[in-house]
């Protein structure tokens, strides 16, 4: 589970708690009884965590692959020598497919939260 995730979980488990505190309080029993269900059945499931955890690495990698052919692209405009142009343009395009790829990958994921 990501570092984020994980602190959006906790944040959400203590407000919970902090609400049934409050709740037994003022003596509330059928308040207490709602907050208890909702921290026996949470909203982040260990499914939906594992998924926003590769949705975040994904982007993570798909911003890497764009600030690599942004590099790249400069060194082309720089680059006189054939040789080392071509070289140059097989890894763009090579980057470009990995882009694609991590694209769809995005996609799926999303509609994996979705459903």
């Amino acid at each position: 589970m990501s570092h984020g995730i994980k602190a959006q979980r906790e944040k959400w488990i203590d407000d919970y708690l902090d609400l049934y505190n409050y709740a037994v309080s003022i003596k509330d029993e059928d308040w207490q009884k709602t907050i208890l269900a909702e921290l026996s059945a949470p909203a982040y499931d260990e499914r939906t965590d594992l998924h926003m955890q590769q949705r975040d690495e994904l982007i993570s990698y798909f911003n890497d692959v764009n600030q690599t052919l942004i590099f790249l692209y400069r060194k082309l405009q720089s680059e006189s020598e054939q040789a080392s142009r071509e070289q140059l343009w097989e890894q763009i395009w090579t980057l470009k497919r990995i882009r694609v790829e991590i694209g769809k990958k995005m996609r799926a994921s999303k509609e994996a939260l979705s459903s």
